[in-house]
């Protein structure tokens, strides 16, 4: 799989890596470019941090955020505050970081397998459609920084494993730190590299040793430092020792996505409590740890991963992700030829970049979850087809030998001279079958994407802006409208009209915002929102628009 060097192979390796990294940039430039529309979980990031820069502090709504980690909202608060444009400030984070996780992933990949590998690797992740143009469209836009965490801190293991530099456990710590800033799920790849660390120190026979409870000790070390703070301000605001507020809520979201009931998912995430508070804020969502969650009912919990376990493998078979097709490259990049010590510690570190995501499986299964496997994937599948490029090569030129004994050699390390020419030109084409599937696959995940998006919700925000005073509370489900206003946000909750309009008042909402989807299906209870000709007398139809999902109404809360 190496060939013989020139001297000036290093510059042109280098060369073809910025080139790489350009056409990312530009492919995710272009992406970030089409219509869109900022949605689901990605305004809650965007409005901490515009809160936390300008001054309001950690908070969404008033009351202090602790559901999502404060990394992205950091990077992406500071583009909103001065720009003013929440869509840029999450595109920005999204084009660079996105292209950027290119680094570290060529460079693992140049380890393990060599530099021409490293560079289709790079290729292919380059113009991956699961890792560009889905991003948009998954709701978060947090991804692409939690993958270059993940993945520069597993090129820094690699280099601790194989080093022994203490300074690299202590970075691999620090990295994973700011990766659980970006995510909460980062503790779970902070546990996965520990226990890979263990092994390969038990492995050496080095594990009863100082040295390696001092390395341990400053891989712990660093990623405490780096995530203390936040950890700190949960234990001020809630009283608890946790990681995270959101795990009890996500794990009741879980069987509503599993069943495929937006009712249900409504229920747990919008009543309202005893104290009249919308659940996503009460704090009875931190009366559950998640020993609790598994012991109320163990069957359940099972069933439940078992359940998401099926659906994984069929979703992650989607043609914008992983096919069928993929599957012999997959294989080939695996075991295309024997292991020795050194290749399987490679391996070992790939695996434990991909195992965490399967902590996933006792909540729910979207796709982007699983995303931090991607990069590792890609990595074997650019094997794969190196190999099979070797593959051919080498069958055309046996083909065309008078020896009928002529074999691929044993080793399968790298093709007979004269053959390597050959092999480039497979994986040319092999390649080029590949960037032309996913350009189409490119224009798909954008229609489709683009078809489900909610652009009543950005013109109702627009006018907003323009027609109702800076001070005024927008009462709606989706943030996402009260970011486009520029105006203040108070959630939606799911209540009787009576309940409904009483939480709107004790929150200081001036208008409220509602939707075909929300009345229809949701809370078809509040039906009557819907006939804007005749509404309830405390409030005033100010504008309606229409999408591709039905009207969206805007009402003003009469005094």
């Amino acid at each position: 799989m190496t060939s013989t060097a020139r001297p000036d192979a290093g510059q042109r390796e280098r060369l073809w890596l910025a080139l790489i990294v350009l056409g990312a940039l530009l492919l995710r430039a272009g992406l970030a470019s089409t219509p869109r529309v900022i949605r689901w979980d990605e305004p809650d990031y965007l409005r901490l941090g515009y809160n936390l820069w300008t001054g309001l502090g950690y908070t969404i709504n008033g009351a202090p955020e602790l559901h999502y980690t404060p990394l992205f909202p950091v990077l992406s608060g500071a583009i909103y505050a001065l720009t003013g444009n929440p869509e840029l400030a999450s595109d920005l984070w999204y084009v660079l970081l996105g292209a950027l996780l290119v680094l570290p992933v060529y460079a693992l990949a140049k380890r393990i397998y060599g530099p021409r590998v490293a560079l289709l690797s790079a290729l292919l992740l380059a113009f991956f459609p699961a890792l560009s143009s889905t991003v948009l469209y998954w709701g978060t836009m947090t991804e692409p920084l939690y993958l270059l965490l993940v993945y520069c801190a597993l090129w820094a293991l690699l280099n601790a494993l194989e080093r022994d530099r203490p300074r690299d456990y202590a970075l691999t710590g620090a990295l994973l730190g700011l990766a659980y800033l970006a995510r909460p799920e980062g503790l779970v790849w902070l546990g996965s590299l520990a226990a890979l660390i263990v092994l390969v120190r038990l492995a050496r026979r080095q594990l009863l040793r100082w040295n390696t409870f001092g390395r341990l000790g400053l891989y712990l070390a660093a990623f405490l430092i780096v995530s203390s703070p936040y950890m700190l301000f949960l234990y001020r605001k809630t009283g608890a020792v946790m990681a995270t507020g959101k795990l009890s809520i996500t794990y009741d979201i879980g069987q509503a996505v599993l069943d495929r009931n937006p009712v249900q998912y409504d229920k747990v995430t919008a009543s309202l409590d005893k104290n009249g508070e919308i659940l996503w804020w009460s704090d009875e969502r931190f009366q559950r740890s998640a020993l609790d969650l598994f012991t109320a009912d163990p069957a359940a919990f099972l069933l439940r991963t078992w359940r998401n376990l099926q659906r994984l493998a069929s979703d992650i078979l989607a043609p914008a992700y992983f096919p069928l097709f993929f599957g012999a490259p997959l294989i080939l990049g695996w075991l295309g030829t024997p292991w020795n010590r050194k290749r399987m510690l490679h391996e070992a570190l790939l695996w434990a970049g991909v195992l965490p995501v399967l902590a996933f499986l006792p909540f729910h299964i979207e796709i982007r979850f699983f995303s931090p496997a991607f990069p590792a994937l890609i990595i074997w599948i650019a094997a794969g087809l190196w190999r099979i490029g070797a593959w051919v090569a080498e069958t055309l030129r046996n083909w065309r030998s008078p020896d009928d004994r002529a074999t691929i050699p044993s080793s399968g390390s790298a093709p007979r001279p004269g053959s390597e020419g050959g092999q480039l030109v497979v994986v040319a084409l092999l390649l080029t079958l590949v960037l032309a599937y996913w350009g189409w696959m490119h224009t798909k995940v954008v229609a489709q994407g683009q078809g489900d998006l909610n652009y009543a919700h950005k013109q109702a925000g627009y006018w907003l802006r323009e027609m109702v005073p800076v001070d005024a509370a927008i009462m709606s489900r989706d943030l996402a409208i009260s970011l486009y206003a520029e105006r203040g946000f108070v959630p939606s909750p799911r209540a009787d009209y009576a309940a409904y309009l009483d939480y709107a008042r004790r929150k200081g909402a001036d208008y409220l915002v509602v939707d075909e989807h929300e009345l229809r299906v949701l809370r078809p209870f509040l039906g009557a929102l819907l006939n804007d000709a005749n509404p309830p007398p405390e409030l005033e139809p100010v504008y309606g628009v229409r999408d591709q999902h039905g009207r969206t109404i805007i009402y003003r809360i009469k005094d």
